[in-house]
Formats: structure tokens, sequence, C-alpha cells
């Protein structure tokens, strides 16, 4: 029998060898702004560019609600020694009674191809298995977005679906890739 799932009281500040994934906080607003309003950043998200800093306010506020309801965590993704947020990892959404979890995450195109989001990913995959003791953990793409499908295949997530047509936005049926990794896997 699986242990119970543990969520932490204390948001879980983890590090590596280069990155410190620690709690976003309003002061991040700027930052995830800046990302989030690029077109070209959100080209694989299926939502609108954001337009307000209010909105990367509200998403932050979002994720630390999830934290302090126990339904997700999403960490803020630094540099060492640094404070400026250069991207997001997270468990976004936890389902308690499967013991999975799905997985976000985005990066600054500054920062892209620099093995960082490897090593963040890592590092919150080893949380979730060994101290939320997480089964199973899943991630939903687009099909077209062969830099976030590729890295999740090469950190061992195996492809489970192509579910066709299920998001509807801007006016057309968008498909979804379904990756999922399971503890026995990492």
């Amino acid at each position: 029998m699986k242990r119970a799932l543990y969520f932490p009281s204390t948001f879980p500040e983890l590090k590596t060898i280069r990155l410190n994934l620690v709690e976003m906080t309003l002061a991040d607003a700027n930052a995830l702004f800046k990302m989030r309003s690029d077109p070209e950043f959100i080209k694989f998200l299926s939502i609108d560019p954001y337009q307000e800093i209010e909105e990367a306010e509200q998403l932050i506020q979002k994720n630390r609600a999830a934290f302090r309801s126990k339904e997700g965590i999403s960490w803020k993704i630094a540099l060492k020694g640094e404070k400026d947020l250069i991207g997001y990892v997270g468990f976004w959404r936890i389902d308690k009674a499967n013991y999975r979890a799905e997985l976000g995450f985005g990066l600054a195109k500054e920062e892209r191809q620099k093995g960082f989001m490897t090593e963040a990913l890592q590092a919150i995959l080893n949380y979730g298995f060994k101290e939320l003791n997480l089964h199973s953990v899943m991630a939903d793409t687009d099909p077209l977005n062969k830099s976030s499908n590729t890295l999740l295949e090469k950190i061992g997530f195996k492809r489970e679906a192509h579910i066709r047509e299920n998001y509807y936005y801007n006016g057309k049926f968008v498909d979804s890739f379904y990756f999922g990794l399971l503890d026995s896997d990492f």
C-alpha cells in the first residue's frame, strides 16, 4: 500500500547546482508579466497574451492560494545568488486521491537552451516522488511545442496519448499530447 500523500505546511524551497526554486511573490509580477505578455512565449499555451500587470499579480495570488489550500505547488525559478524570476515550474494541480499531479512550466526566452528547465524539473520531480509521495506526474502539451515535448521525453516522460481537438481556443480546436511519468520510472 502506498504511503499517504504528504503536503508541506511551509513552502518548500529547493536548490540545484545553478538554481533556487522558491515561492513567487508579488515582487515577481513584472518579470512574469513580461513573459506572459509575449505572444511568442504563450504561443503553445492557448491563452491570450497578458495586457495588464494585474493579470500576473492574479496568477501569483492564485498559485499562493493553491499552496495554502494544498491543491498545488508552483515555484519561481531564480539563478543562484539572484532574486529575479527567470521562469516557473510546479505541480499546478494535485489529485490527492490518485497520488497524481499535473506539471506546468515556463522559462524566459533569454534563458532557454542552457539546461535550466531540465535542472528545475528534475528537482521538483525528485521532491514530488520522494517527499510528496506522488505516484505519477502528467503534462499536457501542444503537439506543435517541440521544445517542451522533447524536454519531457528527455527526462523520462512517456507520451501516453494524442487527444484530438480537445481544447477550444481562439475560434479553433487544438490537440493535446498527454505525457506521464511514474515514480517507478524516475
